[in-house]
This record gives structure tokens, C-alpha cells and sequence, in this order.
């Protein structure tokens, strides 16, 4: 059972860059490295990119909180401002949070 785990979570994990269609991940923090401000950095960028952001600044910038829904990648500044990145219509976007005793820490 030990040995199914790991390879389920590989599959996942290959089922959503799959259905996202993943293929410029490694280009959006690049993108918003090189942009003077993190609002400046959500401009042009598809849902994609945005949700990579969204999971680097989880810990760079955790002033910065992001979520998102059915419909969109939303984040807030700290200044009250939202920035909204709308999701494609025939895509979906599916998180999975294994766990053993609780989901978040």
C-alpha cells in the first residue's frame, strides 16, 4: 500500500499539468522577478501563470494572500486591492491535499 501512494500522487500531479496545460510555469516567476511590483507582475499573464505566482508568493511574499475559485485566480494586497485572473472556460483547475491526519498544518 506504502508503494501506491507515491505513484498516485505522481499521476495527479501529472493529471494537472495535463489538464492545465502547463507549459510556461517556469517562465511566469521569471516574468514577475523582473517586473518592479507584484501588481505589475498579474498584468498579461493567463491563469496559468498566475496560479505559479500565487504558490511562490505563499512564501515570498506572504502579505500577498491568494485563492482561487471555479471562475478565477483572485489575489489581495495588502492595501485592500484585488487582482482577478479569469480561468479558461474548458479548463479546470483540481488541488489535492493528501494527508494522514489533517490537511493544512
Amino acid at each position: 500500500m506504502k508503494k501506491i501512494f507515491p505513484i498516485f500522487v505522481m499521476a495527479v500531479g501529472i493529471g494537472l499539468f495535463t489538464v492545465l496545460g502547463i507549459g510556461s510555469i517556469s517562465t511566469a516567476y521569471a516574468q514577475w522577478r523582473n517586473k518592479e511590483s507584484p501588481e505589475a507582475a498579474l498584468n498579461n499573464i493567463d491563469a496559468v501563470q498566475a496560479i505559479e505566482i500565487a504558490n511562490q508568493w505563499k512564501w515570498s511574499k506572504k502579505e500577498i494572500k491568494s485563492r482561487v475559485t471555479p471562475r478565477e485566480v483572485i489575489f489581495k494586497f495588502p492595501n485592500k486591492k484585488e487582482k482577478r485572473i479569469p480561468l479558461p472556460e474548458e479548463k479546470m483547475f483540481v488541488a489535492v491535499a493528501p494527508y494522514i491526519k489533517k490537511t493544512h498544518t
